[in-house]
């Protein structure tokens, strides 16, 4: 292997390993390593004041005087920090945020991230069965964007063909398509 095509293999290497995360880097370095998320629940009084990365989705929007509740429906998060699929969750968890925010941007079933310093732990009812649930004290949130996904009907046009893009310059060979 030539110097030349080792040089291109380490730089295509750095640049595919390299991840981009939607939390800055000064709280990731902060924050403690990923932990299960039960035995953060579970014991929650050993991490308090620590910082934690969490995501998941968001179930309910509470506005107060001055701080909005995000209840958020937990799930593993995937590398870049995007919260993966809602049946791999392990429970529930609370954040608080100075501030307001909008109960319709921060809706039902929107992905969302959290960097926080994890407050304590409460017993949360979920349909009438006590549980319990982690406090977050927000420093970052990510809100994923939405999603759309569009089916667009090929055969929209009346005059649709199938053979358009295939046609070359020369519309001889195409004796319907050229005026005599």
């Amino acid at each position: 292997m030539s110097p030349f095509q080792r040089m291109c293999m380490i730089a295509w290497i750095l640049l595919s390993t390299a991840s981009c995360s939607v939390i800055s880097r000064q709280i990731r370095d902060e924050s403690i390593p990923p932990i299960p998320f039960r035995t953060l629940v579970s014991d929650a009084g050993q991490y308090i004041g620590q910082t934690v990365i969490l995501g998941g989705y968001v179930l309910e929007t509470n506005n107060l005087a001055d701080e909005t509740i995000i209840t958020v429906l937990q799930s593993p998060l995937k590398g870049r920090h995007e919260p993966r699929s809602r049946d791999l969750s392990e429970g529930r968890f609370l954040v608080s945020f100075k501030g307001f925010l909008d109960p319709e941007v921060y809706k039902k079933d929107r992905k969302i991230t959290i960097a926080g310093k994890v407050v304590g732990q409460e017993s949360h009812k979920i349909y009438e069965c006590p549980r319990p649930c982690l406090i977050i004290e927000s420093r970052e949130i990510y809100l994923w964007p939405k999603y759309e996904y569009r089916y667009y009907d090929p055969y929209y046009y009346h005059w649709y063909d199938p053979y358009h893009y295939w046609y070359p310059y020369d519309y001889r060979w195409y004796r319907h398509y050229y005026p005599r």
